[in-house]
């Protein structure tokens, strides 16, 4: 009897060690789950609250800001305001009478007595100005605007309307502008409102082939369309850094590559503006190439390599018929070697000049032609409409 009783106190104590380990080391996995009692107090909703609130991701909730947002966002809040809508009313000649057509782009006011400047082409309908031009600011404040003077080889124009205390744009520094550069884009694409885009830099000093405009154009992928013509691009700063212009695309609307005229130009154009009027409306009637270029030296070297031309000068290539060029004697293939007594070394020198001159103005002419030299003097005409 002792002996069973022993037996069984061994059998019940091996029992109890082998359903702990089990229960310790192999927990089920599957069916039956472990029940874990709740902290003294502690009901079910407030256990499974802090396991909600980490599980939620609210879509309402705003992102963190960050420097980068913040830059733009205050870049666009110091420009916007100066941005203004440009709309321009004309009539156009069809083959059934005069028809009324409108026009619209953007423009930036660059004082806050009124001045506001835009593109040439926003201006004009067909080539003529615009019969009624508006500017409505961004409050909603609307003023009719008068055409201070244009240049149509840069495409800017010089607004004026009757305003006080206006918003103005903070001018930068073109110059210092370099490829990856952060800016906006601010404008009236598609008569909108005022609308903001954002970019970088894309490319410096372009030149956009057949379009009758200087190089130096800033490139932008900062998205630009129809109607933002004449806005403004401004750094990351909100400083106006250029006017846009113009964009390539093969299809009409934005495709990542846009132009601005640099600020720097602007001023130096709005200056002649105030100084001279329209500037670039007089006419010489011939194209021309830089002669110390080494491309033309070599292109004129190997078709006429007998031929000793001068080492600078504009080599004429061209003359417009019945033009003030035509009517004065100068023929292509001569070099003007002196405009009005100074030596003529770039092209920039031949262009600044007749940037500025005027209709009916007459001009001194150093001609070089065959060996030889001899003056011309040419009466400027007007440049015709149908002309870049």
């Amino acid at each position: 009897m002792r002996k069973f009783l022993g037996f069984v106190a061994l059998f019940a104590l091996g029992f109890a060690a082998g359903a702990y380990v089990l229960n310790t080391y192999f927990p089920q996995r599957d069916g039956m789950r472990r029940v874990v009692a709740a902290p003294a107090g502690e009901t079910d909703a407030e256990r499974t609250a802090p396991t909600n609130l980490l599980e939620q991701r609210p879509a309402t909730a705003e992102p963190a800001p960050t420097n980068f947002e913040t830059m733009l966002r205050t870049a666009s809040q110091r420009i916007a305001p100066a941005v203004v809508n440009v709309d321009t009313t004309g009539e156009i000649a069809t083959w059934r009478g005069w028809r009324e057509v409108g026009g619209r782009g953007s423009g930036v006011i660059i004082s806050a007595d009124g001045y506001v400047v835009t593109n040439n082409h926003v201006v004009r309908i067909q080539r003529q100005i615009a019969r009624d031009i508006f500017v409505t600011l961004q409050d909603g404040r609307r003023f009719r605007a008068t055409v201070l003077g244009t240049d149509a080889q840069n495409d800017i124009a010089l607004l004026k309307i009757d305003g006080k205390n206006l918003p103005i744009a903070q001018l930068g520094d073109s110059d210092r502008l370099q490829v990856g550069d952060w800016v906006i884009a601010v404008g009236n694409p598609f008569g909108l409102g005022t609308t903001v885009t954002a970019g970088i830099v894309s490319a410096l000093n372009r030149s956009l082939e057949g379009q009758g405009a200087p190089s130096g154009f800033i490139q932008t992928d900062a998205a630009i369309n129809q109607g933002n013509s004449g806005g403004a691009l401004a750094d990351s700063r909100g400083r106006l850094i250029g006017i846009n212009t113009a964009i390539y695309s093969p299809v009409g609307a934005n495709v990542g590559i846009g132009f601005a005229i640099p600020v720097n130009r602007v001023k130096q154009v709005i200056k002649e503006i105030l100084e001279h009027g329209s500037v670039g409306q007089a006419w010489l009637g011939i194209s021309y190439a830089d002669i110390s270029d080494p491309q033309i030296r070599r292109f004129l070297q190997e078709r006429l390599p007998e031929v000793r031309f001068p080492a600078n000068g504009m080599f004429i290539d061209g003359v417009v018929a019945n033009s003030p060029a035509r009517s004065a004697g100068i023929q292509p293939g001569d070099v003007l070697i002196e405009l009005n007594g100074r030596p003529l070394r770039s092209i920039e020198q031949m262009q600044n000049y007749m940037r500025t001159a005027k209709p009916g103005q007459k001009v001194t002419l150093r001609v070089w032609r065959d060996g030889r030299t001899f003056d011309l003097t040419v009466t400027l005409g007007v440049r015709p409409e149908d002309m870049p």
